[in-house]
């Protein structure tokens, strides 16, 4: 992805590594930290079989989470769209700046 815009509530990150499905959705956004919800599935057993679980409670600095996304270890689903929304440059490891 060549652009990042700035994150909101319902966006969700994820990550699909050899069959397992990870996905964090924003819950909350604070000025330096996003709170997320994480659920996971692996993806051996048909749809709607497979072991799945849901977790709350987790925060991250929005600064490593722009980094995740920018270096491609996360990708990312903007809930609604990215017309209204602020482009962000990542500088250094603690540095993010809106346009």
């Amino acid at each position: 992805m060549s652009d990042i815009y700035n994150i909101r509530v319902g966006d969700m990150v994820y990550n699909v590594q050899d069959g397992h499905n990870v996905l964090g959705l924003i819950v909350k956004l604070t000025s330096k930290y996003a709170h997320y919800a994480i659920c996971a599935g692996k993806g051996e057993k048909p749809p709607g079989q497979e072991g799945h679980f849901v977790t709350t409670g987790h925060k991250i600095p929005k600064h490593k989470l722009y980094l995740n996304i920018m270096n491609g270890n996360l990708s990312i689903s903007y809930g609604g769209g990215t017309k209204r929304r602020r482009k962000i440059i990542v500088g250094d490891s603690n540095s993010c700046v809106t346009i």
